[in-house]
């Protein structure tokens, strides 16, 4: 039975993806809803200039060749100089973040 440990270890794994493939899903509404209360005092949400000279709008985000939707996640979870730090949960801000890159054109 031991020799077969290692193989019902990764048929569990795999029999549990689908589910947390689901739990993790994106939800870009959430974020938009998020987006809308928390960042439209210094950022155009939509294709727009940002508010504040010198803020991106989210359109102009998501533009940029080389952003991903775990650049903008990790970055909205970290303490930085620029903007506020919202108590955003991990989810919240996956949230945002496909909110953002959903505004590219």
């Amino acid at each position: 039975m031991a020799r077969y440990r290692p193989v019902l270890c990764l048929a569990s794994v795999l029999t549990l993806l689908p589910c947390s493939g689901a739990a993790m899903a994106q939800n870009a509404e959430n974020g938009r809803r998020l987006s809308e209360r928390w960042c439209t005092e210094c950022h155009a949400i939509g294709a727009a200039p940002g508010k504040l000279n010198g803020v991106p709008s989210f359109a102009a985000i998501a533009a940029r060749e080389s952003i991903t939707s775990d650049m903008i996640a990790s970055f909205l979870l970290l303490p930085h100089a620029t903007m506020p730090n919202f108590p955003l949960s991990r989810d919240d801000a996956r949230d945002i973040a496909a909110f953002v890159l959903e505004t590219k054109k």
